[in-house]
């Protein structure tokens, strides 16, 4: 079991057990509770302070002032206010207060330095919490893991500035901010959302066409959203997203957040309006099932019957029968099974439409061959909706899956064709088209001619640096060219050096070099990789993934492969030396306990393998680079591991 995820746990436990006592011990609470969920902040504020005024009893004093600080908070965000009464928590010590929640008071207070930007007070307060806590406790773990997490925050921080100093204007600037963006965002580390919108603004406004655009204005809307609490301004920048990055994934999940908090306003027509948008302009968003299932919802609120049974249908009948129960929760159904949702919806709908006539599907067969997929796609739903155990249905559920994705290819072929979008979105629309055919379609060959589109009509944009990476990787690992592939991410490299995927480019060059025993260049490749800056990927357990980790590892592997033992000793050694929050850790050292093992070495090699056993234990996440990256010598599946593990061991000790 990670340990991030049980300190999760135990915090969420601590604070549900002390919000529920709040609700079912106190009928006061009830208001309380009311009042924040319909957004009167400031008249459950002065409920909770005349509540606190009132009472002599310290545990509810102290459960007033837990929540009130939560408001302050959570949703006003006054922050100075949520301090004074979380420390009003703690000055409750001394009269006797149970220490869990003196523990509770002392995380928030943390918490809330670091939303004041104070992260040196954060860490002091923290401090304080490991020395009043014992060693075996989980807030000590806590503390000390938040300590850790803010001070590699900090560093990584200072790190991405040198970088925006030494790439000025450059897609790699745009890659820092954006890090540093995200390391304000993640409560883990520096925990100040506001200042993650204004890093995430600063992006759009010096890189308004880079690939991370996007993504930086949907953070900027599941910020306002999520952790702020800022519906209006949510809805605003969810928009913005839509607007500007039509063409991108972001723009049908926008869309999706601002429908269903139109819905939860009991604004259900405009609600509707979205929900349509998204059906018609993002036929392929994988959230398609949530989007009909509200939409009937939410038509059955208006009292418009027939576009509620429509709706339901196509929930019903096209999406709920492939669906993973794991995405019910998305229409608030994640404590019922797949029978009893049937049983729901059929019980809504009533009655079953007659079977489409054959000249029904005679039409959808006509639009299929003309190549008119967003028709085809219609009338496959409809005759879906009407038609049920039929060999039509089983010959169109057959083709939808391909149909919508067809049909999205076809949308933004129309945007482009009718200048329904500004150049950067037209490049953005033809990469969206390539990925669709790659990712989607598995069809490789238009893949490939998407991507040369975006490369031969905007060579010089950032965008040609992703196509070209896109094209190599084809090249390389589906159609098993490696020459072509090579040629191809030489181009990322010398046309496009201050790119990112020059970076990723330069590691598959060492990959495919690897995979032909060039070991040397594959080397070279390797070393280079780790000489650009690194973007890093935050892992549960404070991991962190990036290209240069995996090229330093690769180059322990690549001297392994080339039988150069001694040197790559020495490299897994460093690794283990440099990269202490690596991923790979566990792949690491069952390179070294083989390679001791050869070396008679059989005391050293045991320790490796039981460090190796001890992180693969604590961490799936080291279990899959163990799988990933250790395979040829025999550690094939997540099952058999730990067993080959033990009894490499034990014949070493018996040895």
């Amino acid at each position: 079991m990670q340990f991030t995820s049980i300190i999760l746990r135990s915090i969420t436990l601590l604070m549900l057990f002390l919000l529920l006592f709040q609700v079912t011990a106190h009928a006061q609470l009830d208001e309380v509770t009311s009042l924040i969920k319909e957004g009167y902040y400031t008249q459950a504020i002065s409920k909770l302070t005349l509540l606190s005024e009132s009472t002599k009893d310290l545990e509810k004093l102290s459960r007033y002032y837990y929540q009130l600080g939560e408001i302050y908070y959570t949703y006003t965000q006054q922050y100075p206010e949520a301090l004074n009464v979380f420390q009003s928590i703690l000055n409750l010590k001394a009269a006797g207060l149970p220490i869990p929640e003196i523990y509770l008071a002392y995380i928030k207070v943390g918490d809330v330095y670091c939303r004041m930007g104070e992260h040196n007070k954060a860490i002091h307060n923290y401090l304080t919490l490991v020395d009043i806590s014992p060693e075996t406790h989980f807030v000590n773990k806590i503390g000390w893991q938040r300590i850790r997490d803010i001070r590699t925050a900090l560093n990584d921080i200072t790190v991405q500035r040198e970088i925006i100093k030494t790439y000025r204007g450059s897609p790699i600037e745009a890659v820092a901010i954006f890090q540093i963006a995200e390391l304000y965002r993640n409560h883990s580390q520096l925990n100040q959302p506001e200042k993650a919108i204004e890093t995430y603004q600063e992006l759009l406004q010096k890189h308004p066409t880079d690939m991370l655009a996007a993504e930086a204005q949907w953070r900027i809307a599941h910020i306002r959203h999520t952790v702020l609490h800022q519906m209006s301004l949510a809805i605003e920048s969810y928009k913005k997203v839509a607007e500007y990055f039509p063409t991108t994934n972001y723009a049908a999940e926008a869309l999706f957040h601002t429908a269903n908090l139109y819905r939860q306003e009991e604004k259900y027509t405009n609600a509707i309006n979205v929900y349509v948008k998204i059906t018609d302009e993002y036929p392929n968003f994988w959230n398609m099932h949530a989007v009909y299932y509200w939409s009937g919802y939410c038509y059955e609120k208006t009292q418009n019957n027939y576009g509620a049974i429509k709706a339901y249908k196509i929930f019903l009948n096209v999406y709920l029968p492939t669906l993973d129960p794991v995405y019910l929760g998305q229409i608030s159904m994640y404590d019922k099974s797949v029978n009893e949702v049937i049983e729901l919806i059929q019980n809504k709908v009533n009655t079953i439409s007659e079977e489409l006539p054959i000249r029904e599907f005679a039409k959808f067969e006509m639009a299929v061959e003309d190549g008119n997929f967003q028709k085809a796609l219609s009338i496959g739903h409809d005759i879906m909706l009407n038609v049920s155990n039929s060999q039509i249905t089983k010959s169109i559920a057959s083709q939808l899956p391909s149909i919508k994705h067809r049909a999205a290819i076809q949308k933004l072929r129309s945007q482009i064709h009718h200048n329904m979008v500004n150049t950067t979105e037209i490049i953005r629309a033809q990469l969206h088209i390539a990925t669709i055919y790659e990712r989607e379609l598995l069809d490789y060959s238009n893949a490939v001619n998407a991507y040369r589109k975006v490369v031969e009509d905007y060579p010089e944009s950032h965008f040609a640096a992703e196509a070209y990476y896109r094209i190599g990787l084809i090249y390389a690992d589906i159609l098993e060219k490696p020459n072509s592939a090579l040629k191809t991410f030489n181009s990322v490299i010398e046309k496009h050096q201050n790119s990112i995927q020059a970076m990723m480019a330069t590691f598959q060059v060492g990959e495919i070099y690897r995979r032909l025993h060039r070991y040397d260049e594959a080397l070279n490749a390797y070393k280079i990789t780790t000489s650009y800056p690194e973007r890093e990927l935050y892992l549960s357990e404070g991991y962190k993934d990036s290209y240069a980790d995996r090229a330093l590892f690769r180059i322990g592997r690549v001297y392994f492969e080339d039988k150069r033992i001694s040197e790559s000793r020495n490299a897994f050694e460093e690794f283990i030396k440099n990269r202490p929050d690596s991923p790979r850790l566990a792949a690491a050292h069952i390179y070294l306990a083989v390679i001791n093992a050869k070396n008679g070495e059989n005391k050293v090699s045991v320790v490796h393998y039981r460090t190796a056993e001890k992180l693969l234990k604590e961490n799936t996440i080291q279990m899959r680079m163990v799988i990933d990256e250790v395979e040829s010598l025999g550690f094939l599946s997540e099952d058999t591991i730990l067993n080959k593990i033990q009894e490499r061991k034990n014949r070493l000790i018996n040895n």
